[in-house]
């Protein structure tokens, strides 16, 4: 994966595929520690200890689609090559925490990428699921949630490409506004 928005979205597409009605995702960058994070949180099924102990293993994935899960070894390859780390807390029935942590300095560091497609994907295409994006700097906070935005709107459900292309903008000049998009 070349950017980190793609690691979002897979680890949101396990969160969706364990049932969660919310996932939330949180992404922070500290200027006076150079640490960027990002945390991926759910309310779905959650998992027991033996299965977050094995999603460390490429060659370990609950899918039935296909036999390896490359996604968390990447993501926590990544945070490592930057001297960050990687954080998994899980709880049955109770959902999941994913937290990757940067150094944001590092030439290593992959690119953000395209989070307001990744969130817009998320949120169009799971309209019974409340996505949530919130980010943070020392220059200022930002949060747009899908239920949310449903509500303001009067919306059934997210589609169309004009309000894709109107959110995504949106969340675009957040992120420059409060100067997330310095990670590309």
């Amino acid at each position: 994966m070349k950017e980190l928005a793609l690691h979002i979205l897979d680890i949101a597409e396990n969160s969706i595929a364990a049932g969660a009605g919310r996932i939330g995702i949180d992404l922070s960058l500290d200027g006076k520690t150079g640490r960027f994070q990002l945390v991926v949180t759910d309310d779905g099924r959650g998992m027991d200890r033996e299965t977050v102990r094995r999603t460390a293993d490429p060659f370990f994935t609950s899918r039935t689609t296909r036999r390896v899960g490359m996604g968390i070894p990447l993501l926590r390859q990544h945070a490592e090559m930057t001297g960050g780390m990687l954080e998994i807390r899980s709880e049955e029935r109770r959902g999941t925490m994913l937290k990757a942590t940067f150094n944001a300095g590092h030439p290593d560091i992959q690119p953000l990428g395209d989070v307001e497609g990744c969130w817009w994907l998320l949120a169009s295409g799971n309209p019974s699921v409340d996505v949530v994006l919130r980010c943070r700097t020392d220059r200022g906070i930002f949060e747009l949630g899908s239920f949310r935005v449903k509500e303001e709107l009067e919306l059934g459900e997210l589609s169309g490409s004009e309000l894709g292309d109107q959110l995504k903008r949106l969340i675009r000049n957040n992120l420059d506004d409060i100067g997330l998009s310095v990670l590309g």
